[in-house]
């Protein structure tokens, strides 16, 4: 069952209430890809309660539209994930998730592969060494890299302006990148998911959102690596 924290009136401990809204999800997944075998499902809320998470075993992850959360909009931004995440997989150093769009009661469902992997808030920040935070950052500069400088003709007229070409201060940038890299125990990145908030910005302003979203979970120095990595890589290339 999914629960929702709220603390009480004191502040002082956690009340947890259903939704039923989890109930019905986990039933559809449960009735057309469990077969009717003995299955092991989990749930969970996208962040800003965006989203329900239903887990089928390791096997599969769907993403549904959570609570009030316009469905015409959600259609939206699916089908725009849908098309970043078939573009890029083609090109991304590190593997991206399948996506598949199902269609239920009026709504776009997202069906994706199950991935094997830890988030970097599964690690204490005193866990992961300078080593291995300088091995995370190149791993992620070097995705950075060959996502910001493609221009994928299948997605050029999500850019403002389909004929700009990308360059150091522009280009496609995963907009959530801290939290969306899975990693094993050796700080391998295994894969990078959820690209529902990619876009053709300034990458100034993604660098800025990941070096907070990381800092302020106290994962000092990944960021200044991954920055650092990243011009490398973009000067060799100029040559």
């Amino acid at each position: 069952m999914f629960f929702a924290p709220i603390l009480n009136c004191c502040n002082k401990f956690f009340v947890y209430v259903c939704h039923p809204e989890i109930v019905r999800y986990k039933k559809y997944v449960k009735d057309n890809y469990a077969k009717g075998k003995k299955c092991k499902i989990r749930t969970a809320y996208g962040r800003g309660w965006k989203n329900a998470v239903v887990i089928l075993d390791k096997k599969y992850v769907f993403k549904f539209p959570f609570a009030s959360r316009d469905k015409d909009f959600v259609r939206r931004i699916s089908m725009i994930e849908k098309r970043v995440v078939d573009a890029f997989r083609k090109i991304s150093p590190i593997y991206i998730p399948k996506l598949e769009l199902i269609e239920w009661n009026g709504m776009i469902i997202r069906k994706f592969e199950y991935v094997n992997g830890k988030q970097i808030t599964d690690f204490n920040p005193n866990e992961i060494s300078t080593e291995n935070r300088k091995k995370i950052a190149k791993q992620l500069a070097n995705m950075i890299h060959v996502i910001q400088q493609s221009d994928p003709i299948e997605l050029r007229d999500l850019k403002s302006n389909p004929e700009e070409k990308p360059d150091i201060t522009r280009g496609w940038m995963h907009a959530d990148l801290a939290t969306n890299f899975l990693m094993d125990d050796n700080f391998n990145v295994v894969a990078v998911i959820d690209w529902e908030d990619t876009y053709w910005v300034d990458v100034r302003w993604a660098f800025a959102k990941l070096n907070k979203s990381l800092d302020r979970r106290r994962y000092y120095g990944i960021f200044m690596n991954t920055l650092f990595d990243y011009m490398i890589e973009y000067l060799c290339d100029k040559k």
